[in-house]
């Protein structure tokens, strides 16, 4: 009896939901190079629309909100091999330019017009 008991002790430990301690999903996105605080991002195709797939990245990225974090997204719907600096097939598909500046205490977050979203403001 006591070891069943333990077995189905065991058996709870084992089968723990995620939220008890797994670690979490691989990123999707990939941290492509440097350039002093410029960071270069490129992110998957389907997501390259979707505001809170970038927020989220921004929000691992650029962890300490009192710190200047410069960024910019680029997908690679061609599928080139990754090298930096980036190949021109990469550089040709921009979608977001975030930058949060420390000394000016401003946050900006602008969509590529190459997207084709209803931003007034885009590069």
């Amino acid at each position: 009896m006591k070891l069943n008991r333990i077995l189905c002790a065991l058996a709870a430990i084992v089968t723990l939901p995620a939220a008890a301690g797994e670690a979490p999903p691989a990123a999707d996105w990939h941290l492509a190079g440097r350039l002093g605080l410029l960071q270069f991002i490129v992110v998957p195709e389907a997501s390259a629309r979707d505001r809170a797939y970038y927020d989220r990245i921004i929000e691992t990225v650029c962890s300490d909100d009192t710190a200047s974090c410069f960024l910019r997204f680029f997908t690679n719907a061609s599928g080139v091999a990754m090298s930096f600096p980036l190949p021109d097939a990469v550089l040709a598909e921009p979608t977001v330019m975030f930058q949060r500046s420390a000394k000016h205490r401003t946050e900006q977050f602008q969509w590529s017009c190459r997207l084709g979203l209803s931003e007034s403001a885009c590069f």
